[in-house]
């Protein structure tokens, strides 16, 4: 079985494991020029884009990256996704706008793409029923979705992120737990603290309790 390079003392042995069979899978049913990795600078797709890059599997490297910008970007996630294309030297392509109409851009520029890697967890919304591997709907464009962190949980995340000391968004360390753009996200309320004096800060993600119910309490 391949191995992932001195990785997950953290996470569940099971979790690490089934990762590197959907990986595996994915590499066996679609050439690494078949996919690519959706990328938004969060804090999963980060461990997603880690993983696969120290995963020691033929042709992995290989997996393009794409960048899917919002309209209304953080300076913060910008500035990351250009520390990312240098920690990882890789090329990250941008493609902005909504998540359907970036697909449909990103398939009318590349048409032998014919599947995207997710970082999408099952605590995610819509994510319930999702599978590991699982064709979009109608009125998309047609991909099929790869999601090989699905029984990941948040703990689980901010686990690998700190134990591997992975980078990621400086938002986290100011109290976003699920970062949108700036017109959808403000930092998640149960991490407020306010001082005698009044002064308001906000604790770090990966201090949240309950981290998945309430990880998108900052979203507006």
């Amino acid at each position: 079985m391949p191995q992932i390079c001195t990785l997950l003392p953290l996470i569940p042995f099971l979790r690490s494991h089934r990762f590197l069979q959907i990986i595996t899978q994915a590499l066996d049913r679609y050439r690494a020029d078949e996919m690519f990795i959706s990328f938004n600078g969060g804090k999963d797709c980060t461990v997603l884009l880690d993983l696969i890059h120290n995963a020691n599997l033929k042709d992995a490297k290989r997996i393009k990256c794409i960048y899917v910008r919002p309209l209304n970007p953080f300076s913060e996630i910008e500035e990351f996704v250009e520390r990312c294309r240098q920690h990882y030297d890789i090329t990250i392509s941008t493609v902005d706008g909504g998540i359907k109409e970036a697909l449909e851009q990103i398939c009318r520029t590349d048409p032998q793409l014919k599947a995207c890697i997710m970082g999408s967890r099952r605590s995610d919304p819509y994510c319930e029923r999702l599978a590991s591997f699982q064709e979009t709907d109608p009125g998309w464009p047609r991909l099929m979705r790869i999601n090989p962190l699905l029984e990941w949980t948040c703990e689980d995340i901010w686990s690998y992120i700190r134990e591997h000391d992975v980078p990621y968004c400086a938002l986290y360390d100011r109290g976003y737990t699920s970062i949108g753009d700036r017109t959808n996200t403000i930092p998640t309320p149960p991490l407020k603290v306010e001082t005698d004096s009044g002064e308001v800060t906000y604790l770090a993600a990966y201090t949240l309790q309950d981290a998945d119910r309430y990880e998108r309490a900052g979203r507006v």
